[in-house]
Formats: C-alpha cells, sequence, structure tokens
C-alpha cells in the first residue's frame, strides 16, 4: 500500500535524507521546512474543513520559529485533524522526560537525531498496517 507521508522539518539534511528513505519504500513524500499551510499552525482556533485527512502520517520536527512540533500536533487534535493520531511522529534532538511523556500522552512516536532510518522502516510498517486500504485522502492544492 502506498502512504502519503509527510514530513516537515527544518533541517534540510534530516528532511532531505528521510524523503528519499520513505520514497524508496514505496511511498508518496510531500516535504516541507514549516506547517504554515495549514490552519491547525497559523491559530490555535481554526478547525479542519477537509472531509477526508490530508496524508496518512506525519513526520515533524520539534522546532520551528512560531511554534513547536508538539505543539502543532496538539492544535491539529483539538481542530479535529481528520489524520490519524497515531499516525504522527516528532524528530526530536534530545528530549527532557516531560516532552516524552507529553508525546506519549498525545499517542505519538518520537525519533531522536541521529535517526535511525531502520525505526522509521518499523513505524511506517505499523502505519501502513492500520490504514485503510480504502481510505480517502483530501486532495493536495495545485502547486502550479
Amino acid at each position: 500500500m502506498r502512504l502519503r507521508i509527510f514530513i516537515i522539518e527544518t533541517s534540510d539534511e534530516i528532511r532531505e535524507s528521510l524523503a528519499i528513505h520513505v520514497e524508496s519504500l514505496g511511498h508518496e513524500v510531500i516535504m516541507a521546512t514549516s506547517a504554515d499551510n495549514c490552519p491547525h499552525y497559523r491559530s490555535d482556533r481554526e478547525h479542519c474543513s477537509q472531509k477526508n485527512a490530508c496524508g496518512d502520517a506525519l513526520i515533524i520536527g520539534q522546532y520551528f520559529p512560531f511554534l513547536k512540533g508538539i505543539e502543532f500536533i496538539e492544535r491539529r487534535i483539538r481542530g479535529g485533524c481528520k489524520g490519524a493520531v497515531a499516525n504522527n511522529a516528532i524528530i526530536c534532538r534530545p528530549w527532557s522526560d516531560n516532552e516524552r511523556r507529553r508525546a506519549k500522552n498525545l499517542g505519538c512516536r518520537f525519533f531522536e537525531t541521529p535517526v535511525q532510518l531502520s525505526e522509521v522502516s518499523d513505524w511506517l510498517k505499523e502505519v501502513e498496517k492500520n490504514t485503510s486500504v480504502n481510505r480517502k485522502l483530501a486532495p493536495l492544492p495545485d502547486a502550479s
């Protein structure tokens, strides 16, 4: 099954190496340096207007100029994002015990840098196993 995976990370090296790896597994990758195209990134009061999830999984970095990756995930949950919460992963550059607990309470996976690609592969196998082959995804905006 081909999944649609969003990779949002400020580090070009991390983002691009993850994208190459995820694509080599046969999945579609949407890369970005920021989540600013999502209304949840801009406001804590936004609600998802999509009928279906935009993607099957999200891998997001922790540090952005406007808010942390974990805060973005919290906003998505509160705003009714259609994406599965269990299919969120955060890239962290060693975390405190409090941050680890916060991610676990949200049901998020986290990958510490340097990211082990085998861990990403194993996680994506679980995402694939738990994703319906009949799921419908929201259309992506035309890039042209």
